[in-house]
């Protein structure tokens, strides 16, 4: 009986070389799988990184906007101070200004009847009154009507001079002073006390 050897080296080679491509080729498609993913995660975080970089350089643009507009505030406010200075000189020349047409609106309420000025001089808040009464009764009402007022205070009588008059009726010659206040109440409030005396 004829028994035939069979070769298996040929088959077990090939089948080595074939394992061995398929192992390279795992290897290899690993490879390039690794390579794409790490190529793809550069590229990502370059892309995030030059957004993050074009924000900042925005963030910084804005930042150095805002502190060149801050930067004006300084002259801004001073400008708002000169502003504001020359509003308190404008409003204090129109009081000024405003002040003899105010005191002779309400002289009347204050000067009593039967009281007389040769003389009213007005030096700033400074007001002097000279002139004669009929009777003293007469000057103590007007020196009542200055008390009450609400624009004047410092009210001071400097002298008191008994005089004949031109008919030789007796008389008092004063010479008084007082301030006005600041600021100087309404000319409507000065009328209704005006009014309210009258009666």
């Amino acid at each position: 009986m004829t028994i035939n050897k069979l070769n298996l080296l040929p088959w077990r080679e090939e089948k080595r070389k074939k394992h061995q491509q398929r192992f390279l080729g795992l290897i290899g498609g690993g490879f390039l799988v690794v390579s794409g993913g790490l190529w793809g995660s550069l590229w990502f975080l370059d892309y995030q990184s030059e957004i993050q970089t074009a924000r900042n350089q925005q963030f910084r643009q804005e930042i150095a906007k805002l502190d060149r507009q801050l930067s004006f505030l300084p002259e801004l406010d001073q400008q708002r101070r000169a502003i504001d200075q020359r509003l308190n000189i404008l409003v204090s020349i129109q009081q000024e200004r405003n002040r003899p047409t105010q005191l002779l609106s309400w002289l009347p309420a204050l000067v009593s009847q039967g009281v007389y000025l040769d003389n009213l001089d007005l030096r700033g808040n400074l007001i002097s009154l000279k002139g004669v009464s009929d009777s003293n009764g007469r000057l103590a009402a007007m020196l009542s009507n200055a008390e009450k007022a609400n624009w004047t205070k410092d009210i001071a009588m400097h002298s008191i001079i008994a005089i004949k008059g031109k008919n030789s009726e007796d008389q008092t010659q004063f010479s008084a002073s007082f301030q006005m206040i600041k600021p100087m109440p309404l000319l409507a409030e000065a009328t209704i006390e005006n009014k309210e005396r009258s009666y």
